[in-house]
C-alpha cells in the first residue's frame, strides 16, 4: 500500500513540475525573472519596504507641514477678523458719541432759544374764575 502511495505522490510531483515548466517555458525569456537566492530576495525586500516607510514617513511629513500652513493661515484670517471687529466697535462708539454730543448741543441751543418764562400771574380763586358778561360785571361792581 505505501509503495502505491509514494508511486501516486510521484505522478503528481512530476505532473505539477511538468506544469509548472510548461507555464515557464510558455513566458518568452526577456519577461521571466531573473532567478534569485533567498537571501537576495529578503535583502530586496527589505530595501523595498525601507523605500516604503521613507516615502510615507515623507508624506505624513509633508502632510503635517500642509495642515500646519493651513492652520496658520487661519489663526492670521481670525487675527485680521477680530481686529476688524474691534475698529468696526471703535466707529460706532465714536459715532454714537459724536451723535450724543450733537443732541446735547441741539438740546441746549433749543433751549436757549425758548422765550423767557414769564413769572406766574396771581390767579384769582375758583369761583372768581368764572366768565361772567359785561353786565355782570357791572352789577357785581356796583
Amino acid at each position: 500500500m505505501s509503495d502505491a502511495k509514494q508511486r501516486a505522490r510521484g505522478t503528481l510531483r512530476a505532473e505539477k513540475v511538468s506544469t509548472s515548466r510548461a507555464l515557464r517555458l510558455s513566458v518568452p525569456a526577456e519577461a521571466r525573472p531573473a532567478p534569485v537566492n533567498r537571501k537576495d530576495w529578503l535583502r530586496q525586500r527589505k530595501e523595498q519596504l525601507q523605500a516604503a516607510r521613507t516615502a510615507a514617513k515623507q508624506r505624513r511629513e509633508s502632510l503635517r507641514a500642509e495642515i500646519m500652513s493651513v492652520v496658520q493661515d487661519v489663526v492670521r484670517e481670525e487675527r485680521a477678523a477680530a481686529r476688524l471687529e474691534a475698529e468696526r466697535q471703535k466707529a460706532e462708539s465714536k459715532t454714537a458719541q459724536t451723535f450724543a454730543r450733537e443732541d446735547a448741543r441741539a438740546a441746549a441751543k433749543f433751549e436757549r432759544g425758548q422765550p423767557a418764562r414769564t413769572a406766574k400771574r396771581k390767579t384769582l380763586s375758583n369761583e372768581k374764575r368764572k366768565l361772567v358778561s359785561f353786565a355782570d360785571f357791572l352789577r357785581m361792581r356796583g
